[in-house]
């Protein structure tokens, strides 16, 4: 029997909606762009953190501001726009949008009302009040306050993360995984989505696949399927720092996801 576990259909519609952004007549997949000057004073869209809405509308502002007619710009025109005025979402961004409307469906309190943060000082405090989403990192999500390891990949769920390492020294990359398939209680792939810097013109909002080989093996010994020109970028992230990585589940946030039975 082939039983598949999938995230439910308000998570689904949110990472539609940021690998198809209408902008310009045109629908558009989002772009890959991460804040790293920690700049925390503009808006949240231009430092890698803004849902589909914000980006969609930050791209007509600026088209606008500059005297260009976005309408007359084909989809590999819209996306070197956005990439050059810094507009896009990174690992951390889309995984927080989409976990807080599967939350919200739940009737749930946000993401970060789940987590734990070392700094709680007064200051930080009032920065999670009023700007949530930009104070959870991929890190933070992943780190052993807030989430546990998952070693045994037939324990593997949708709403789980992959940590992983980013280009930069000491960043992490993360990866929400979307759908598992068993058959006959054996998980046998694993379907991932993220935002990631690399993978060239086809940085931002991806899907990958992971086809499991040996239940008994680590998921770096398994079929890594993310492929663009003879390079896999998430799996070499993957195993940049190997001890370091793997799956984790949120602690304190129970996940709901719908279960599909085949004969």
């Amino acid at each position: 029997m082939k039983t598949i576990y999938k995230i439910p259909e308000s998570a689904e519609k949110v990472i539609h909606e940021f690998t198809n952004l209408t902008i310009g007549g045109k629908k558009i997949v989002c772009p890959y762009f991460i804040n790293t000057k920690s700049q925390r004073a503009g808006l949240r869209v231009l430092i890698g953190k803004g849902d589909p809405g914000e980006i969609e509308r930050e791209v007509n502002v600026h088209s606008q501001l500059k005297g260009l007619d976005i309408y007359k710009l084909n989809e590999s025109e819209i996306r070197n726009f956005m990439i050059e005025n810094h507009i896009g979402i990174d690992c951390s961004g889309l995984v927080v949008h989409i976990l807080n409307y599967w939350l919200k469906k739940q009737s749930l309190r946000p993401l970060i009302y789940y987590l734990e943060f070392s700094n709680r000082s007064l200051i930080s405090k009032l920065k999670r009040k009023l700007r949530p989403v930009e104070q959870i990192g991929a890190n933070l999500l992943t780190n052993s306050n807030n989430s546990k390891a998952i070693t045994n990949l037939n324990d593997v769920r949708p709403g789980d993360l992959i940590r992983s390492k980013g280009q930069r020294t000491n960043s992490h990359h993360l990866m929400l995984i979307t759908e598992v398939t068993l058959v006959d209680d054996e998980v046998k792939e694993i379907e991932y989505v993220h935002s990631i810097r690399q993978y060239n013109e086809e940085n931002g909002v991806r899907f990958g696949k992971i086809l499991i080989n040996n239940i008994n093996a680590g998921l770096h010994e398994q079929n890594w399927t993310e492929l663009k020109d003879g390079r896999n970028w998430a799996y070499e992230g993957f195993i940049k720092d190997l001890q370091d990585n793997g799956i984790r589940r949120l602690k304190r946030v129970n996940l709901k996801y719908n279960t599909l039975n085949h004969e």
